[in-house]
């Protein structure tokens, strides 16, 4: 092999020289054109030799790589045959869905969508070993490390799963505008889940979500469980991901961290698709990791289902393929032998990446405005906001954007979550966890060639800059979730190396860096399990007045009933239509009194009672209500704070 490339290196180079000198003859010889044609001739000659070994090697490269493939699936036509079984069915689906009027029901497309992927990962699979495996996991007993983590599970869903329907106090617009999604699922309104629905969000979501409400019923409570239950089992992903890329202490660190870190825990607690991006990131690359290192087929086929999957729920997935190119490219360039005989594997992690996404894919590919529908809306270049700030404030474009770099890279350690997503009034970690983040963040920097280091640096950056500087209004929070594990990792790394710093400093033995990293992960928690439930549940700054006046004028409607109607005096504040107040008064109709009442109303409908809402500014309304209705009931909704939400008239009372 050596030899060969020697004499190809050799071939080239001596071409070379035979071209340079006749076109030297051609130039400044022209007197002699037939010893320059001589010389090109032997150039030629040279360097179609070159070619053809060149060609050669090739041809013997791509001969093995097709050796290789054939050999992961065992040599078997029939699994070739199941491999193209599987693709067909995914491409089938994908056409006839983007075809099919909405209408009409998908359920079987999406089952031969289930039943394509499985014949694509069945194609692969080695079944004799993955049962030898599932056995030995289910029947052996489990070890220490195992109850450890399934502890931390269990403990990061009591954080995130307990009083679901109360903390955060109200149903956001969002989590109700998905929840509403869902329940046309559940009505049979919405068919497709391989197109986008609200704010372009791929509908599989509203599906998933539809399950659980069919379950639980149509609560809060059942709305949020499903990112409750991710974002508890994340916990799980988190430490095998940083026990096989740091080892098993920094992983112990990391998910105790990740268990208790408020930000974590908020995201864990809504009805929104963002707590999703950490499960799906971590998956991916804990599985390419450990098939890359221990070439294992089965972990590339998980890696490649999380990959597809990914795409169907919060935009900030499509950040992960970015960051698995430029990961994929720093090792090949590290380690090429390694990756190149991960290339087969690797192929068919994208062969079944692409057969998950193709549905959705070829949605994309015929609307290509639902794919970059949020980029265009909240964009700094799209939407024209970097004009405006230019214009407003006389700056330059780059001191706007280095304003915007700040904002977002200092979103954890300065400045706060503007928006009523979350609205902490502080930075997204707390005082002391702020100090470690900055130290592991170093830490990370200064080992920058190690290869899990770049991996957590290109993901932590590409989300401060695809999530925050290239956006309008950083630091928005939901935006950045995919960077909780890259933070939480970077927190247990400057809590592990000041431990190992002074021990060395203190001359002590290893226990004394384990104990006070231990103390130390313990103290942040604390500190941020105490802030989360102790301050901001408390505090009621969730989501803004509007939301609150919807989360409790809906649960007023669902108590009266379905017999009632809602006449609401709340434009141009607020309209009926506000995603909280339909979502909870399911089954009571709504219609918005938009103009200012002069005179007895006319519009009021006899077959159900009515019930007249005022908010605050449009009390004085209720008199021409009051002519009409005299015998009504009267009742007063203010919040904790004594502040007046709305008045209710219940003509019927």
């Amino acid at each position: 092999m050596e030899r060969k490339k020697r004499t190809l290196r050799s071939l080239v180079f001596v071409a070379f020289l035979f071209a340079i000198a006749g076109q030297y003859y051609f130039i400044h010889k022209r007197d002699y054109l037939w010893d320059g044609v001589a010389l090109y001739a032997l150039a030629v000659v040279l360097f179609g030799r070159a070619l053809a070994l060149w060609r050669g090697e090739a041809r013997r490269k791509k001969r093995a790589f097709g050796r290789a493939l054939w050999q992961l699936l065992g040599r078997n036509p029939w699994r070739l045959g199941f491999l193209v079984l599987g693709l067909a069915l995914s491409v089938y689906v994908a056409f006839v869905a983007e075809a099919r009027s909405r209408a009409r029901p998908f359920w079987d497309l999406f089952i031969l969508w289930g039943v394509g992927i499985a014949f694509v990962l069945g194609a692969w699979l080695d079944w004799k070993s993955l049962w030898r495996r599932l056995t030995r996991l289910f029947w052996q007993p489990p070890s220490p490390e195992g109850v450890l983590v399934v502890l931390l599970v269990l403990i990061a869903f009591l954080f995130r799963g307990t009083h679901l329907g109360s903390i955060p106090y109200v149903l956001s617009g969002d989590e109700a505008s998905m929840g509403l999604e869902a329940v046309s699922v559940l009505k049979g309104q919405r068919h497709n889940p391989f197109v986008t629905g609200w704010l372009s969000h791929p509908t599989l979501y509203f599906f998933l979500l539809a399950a659980f409400l069919r379950v639980l019923g149509i609560t809060t409570a059942a709305l949020r469980l499903a990112s409750a239950i991710i974002s508890s089992l994340t916990v799980a992903l988190l430490y095998l991901f940083v026990r096989r890329a740091y080892g098993r202490w920094l992983a112990v660190i990391s998910a105790i961290f990740f268990v208790s870190y408020h930000y974590a825990i908020h995201f864990g607690r809504l009805a929104i698709n963002n707590i999703w991006d950490p499960f799906f990131a971590l998956g991916i690359f804990y599985f390419l990791h450990r098939g890359v290192e221990e070439d294992r087929l089965g972990d590339f086929l998980a890696a490649g289902l999380m990959l597809g999957l990914a795409v169907y729920f919060y935009m900030g997935a499509r950040l992960i393929p970015l960051v698995l190119i430029g990961y994929l490219g720093y090792w090949l360039l590290r380690e090429r032998q390694k990756i190149w005989q991960s290339a087969p594997s690797l192929l068919v992690m994208g062969l079944v990446a692409f057969t998950v996404a193709l549905p959705l894919l070829v949605f994309f590919l015929h609307h290509p405005n639902d794919m970059m529908a949020r980029w265009r809306w909240v964009g700094i270049f799209p939407s024209g906001w970097v004009q405006q700030e230019v214009q407003r404030t006389g700056k330059t474009v780059w001191q706007v954007l280095w304003g915007q770099f700040l904002k977002a890279a200092l979103a954890f350690n300065y400045y706060p979550d503007p928006t009523f997503w979350y609205h902490p009034g502080k930075p997204l970690l707390c005082f002391f966890s702020s100090i470690f983040f900055v130290f592991g963040l170093v830490d990370a920097t200064y080992h920058w060639r190690k290869r899990e280091n770049v991996l957590l640096l290109l993901w932590f950056w590409a989300v401060i800059i695809f999530g925050g500087v290239l956006l309008e209004n950083p630091p928005t929070s939901p935006r950045l979730v995919l960077a909780i594990p890259p933070v939480v990792i970077f927190v247990a790394m400057g809590i592990v190396r000041v431990a190992q710093l002074l021990q060395l400093a203190l001359n002590k033995g290893r226990w004394m860096a384990v104990a006070l990293s231990l103390c130390l992960v313990l103290f942040v928690s604390y500190q941020s399990v105490h802030f989360y439930f102790a301050k901001y549940t408390p505090s009621h700054v969730f989501a803004g007045l509007n939301t609150e006046v919807a989360d409790r004028m809906g649960r007023y409607l669902r108590a009266l009933g379905p017999e009632y109607r809602c006449y609401f005096f709340g434009a141009p504040r607020m309209y009926y239509s506000f995603a909280t107040i339909p979502f909870l008064a399911q089954g009571v109709e709504g219609m918005d009194v938009v103009e200012p009442l002069k005179q007895e109303p006319d519009f009021v409908q006899s077959d159900r009672v009515p019930v007249f809402i005022f908010l605050p500014e449009r009390k004085g309304e209720l008199a021409y209500v009051w002519r009409v209705y005299p015998s009504g009931l009267l009742r007063e909704f203010r919040n904790e704070r004594g502040q007046l939400l709305f008045i209710s008239y219940e003509a019927g009372g």
